[in-house]
């Protein structure tokens, strides 16, 4: 199951509902995933309790801090890019906010290190098990 934790200065009720369908349109289209099994979680922040570049987010002109962890079964490499650059573009359509760029770290995880319902996938869904994680991934 991929879900996205992203960390952003405290917004209001309609950027997050906008945040929440651009990017999952953006996720699900890059990579093919069910938009049904994406789960997003926003850790908002007072802009003074976050830092860039040795200052506090409170002062005057200084741009948020902005993370996103991407977790996500294994993804070829060009899959990742486009994931990147879809989510950079949703982020800023959502906030409208177009110098707002997040940091994306992308964690990928085998099927066998995620419990849904009390299983692991490879245990309740044979896809899952079919799947391999630990092999090397071509270049495109």
């Amino acid at each position: 199951m991929p879900c996205i934790e992203i960390s952003l200065p405290k917004v209001n009720r309609e950027i997050k509902s906008a945040l929440a369908s651009e990017l999952t349109e953006a996720f699900c289209s890059s990579t093919g995933h069910s938009s049904e099994i994406l789960g997003l979680r926003f850790f908002e922040y007072e802009q003074d309790s976050a830092a860039m570049g040795g200052q506090l987010c409170d002062v005057p002109g200084a741009l948020p801090y902005l993370h996103m962890l991407v977790y996500s079964p294994r993804l070829k490499r060009s899959v990742k890019q486009k994931v990147g650059a879809a989510l950079v573009a949703a982020f800023a359509r959502g906030t409208k906010q177009q110098d707002w760029v997040p940091v994306i770290h992308i964690s990928e995880h085998p099927f066998d290190n995620v419990v849904v319902d009390g299983k692991l996938l490879t245990d309740a869904y044979e896809e899952c098990a079919k799947r391999s994680f630990y092999y090397e991934l071509p270049k495109d």
